[in-house]
C-alpha cells in the first residue's frame, strides 16, 4: 500500500523537474538575448578608429518642452526682473527670484544682480563666507554654458 503514493509522487516530481529545466533554459536564452542587445547598443572605446569623431557625450539637442534652454549669458540676461531673476556667480547660474524678498540686506541688493554676472558683487560682499555660499546653493540651476 505504501508503494502506491510513491508511484504517484515520482512521476509528478519528474514532470516538475522537467518543466523547471525548461524554464531555466528559457531564462538562459532570455539573458543571452538581453546581453546581445546591450552589447549592440554599447560602443566600446576599442571599437573607435583613430579617425573617428567619437565622444561619450551626446550631441547638443535643441531645447524643447522637455529640454531646458542652455544656461548662457544670453539666457541669464533675459531673466533680469523681479519676476525672474537669474545671475551668474563663479561660473554657475542661480535663480534668485525667491531670494529677492528674503535677502537680509534688502531686495535691492539682489535686484542689482538680475540678468548679470554677479560674481564680483557677491565676492565683494560675502567673500568666502560659509552661510551665504550654502544659501546660494539652494538656487543653483547649473553651470554656465560657454
Amino acid at each position: 500500500m505504501r508503494k502506491l503514493p510513491l508511484l504517484l509522487f515520482v512521476p509528478l516530481f519528474l514532470m516538475g523537474c522537467a518543466s523547471g529545466a525548461n524554464t531555466g533554459d528559457q531564462m538562459a536564452i532570455s539573458d543571452d538575448q538581453s546581453m546581445t542587445e546591450t552589447a549592440e547598443e554599447t560602443r566600446l572605446a576599442d571599437d573607435v578608429g583613430e579617425d573617428d569623431d567619437w565622444t561619450d557625450t551626446p550631441e547638443e539637442a535643441p531645447a524643447g518642452p522637455d529640454m531646458p534652454a542652455p544656461l548662457t549669458l544670453e539666457t541669464v540676461a533675459q531673466n533680469n526682473s523681479e519676476e525672474s531673476c537669474w545671475s551668474v556667480i563663479n561660473g554657475s547660474v542661480y535663480d534668485l527670484t525667491e531670494w529677492i524678498s528674503q535677502h537680509p540686506g534688502g531686495a535691492s541688493r539682489i535686484l542689482g544682480l538680475c540678468g548679470t554676472d554677479g560674481t564680483s558683487a557677491f565676492q565683494g560682499q560675502h567673500g568666502g563666507s560659509a552661510n551665504p555660499e550654502s544659501t546660494l546653493e539652494r538656487f543653483l540651476l547649473g553651470g554656465l554654458d560657454n
